[in-house]
């Protein structure tokens, strides 16, 4: 992701359409990074997924992510992995994914976290939920819109992603609130009009300078 760029972050979850259908939109639309998220499938089908993904997001502006799993990143080739607080450390997942995978991105859920994953200098950090979401069985505490300007101030030059229960209605208060890159899931996952939300939030994160 380009360092103070606006950029949005699209995550895999149980989707309405097809992978492939998926990663053709967000090519076509320039979507920063295409994040694989599904929790609940066996490693041969995600790495299946992940080849799916790839063989359209390989070349493009579209950076393919791996959720959680370092071995399978390795396996797949894919670009970026994504660790939470939970997972591995970014050194022991560096250690496996060795020149393989060339960028990681951490979660974080409140101020306290980003000063400390600062340190880590990952490629990226994400930051949520911002609103209530159902996308995780335990879901951390909401941090809302108010300290999204002290998230990105104190992550410096690190790029951070708004994520968690971001949509149509309340994107605005989250640019306005200071985020330069957000991050929808069920917005985009659960519509059948997914490429024209796409479009729609792709337009209007350039009317903030994208």
């Amino acid at each position: 992701m380009t360092k103070n760029d606006f950029g949005l972050y699209l995550i895999i979850t149980k989707p309405f359409f097809s992978y492939k259908k998926i990663a053709e939109t967000a090519v076509k639309y320039n979507v920063k990074y295409l994040q694989l998220r599904e929790k609940e499938l066996s490693d041969r089908d995600i790495l299946q997924a992940a080849g799916e993904i790839m063989s359209i997001t390989d070349g493009t502006e579209t950076r393919f992510v791996l959720n959680d799993r370092a071995d399978l990143a390795y396996l797949c080739g894919a670009d970026c992995l994504h660790l939470g607080q939970d997972d591995i450390s970014l050194t022991d997942a560096k250690m496996i994914c060795g020149e393989i995978v060339c960028e990681f991105g951490l979660s974080t859920h409140n101020l306290k976290q980003v000063k400390e994953t600062v340190k880590l200098k990952p490629d990226y950090i994400g930051f949520g939920p911002i609103f209530q979401t159902p996308t995780k069985k335990k879901p951390d505490p909401i941090t809302g819109t108010e300290i999204i300007a002290e998230a990105v101030k104190l992550a410096g030059d690190i790029p951070v992603v708004a994520i968690g229960g971001i949509n149509g209605e309340n994107l605005i208060s989250v640019l306005d609130a200071g985020a330069k890159n957000v991050c929808m899931v069920r917005y985009f996952m659960d519509s059948v009009h997914f490429e024209s939300r796409v479009k729609e939030t792709i337009d209007i994160m350039k009317d903030y300078g994208m």
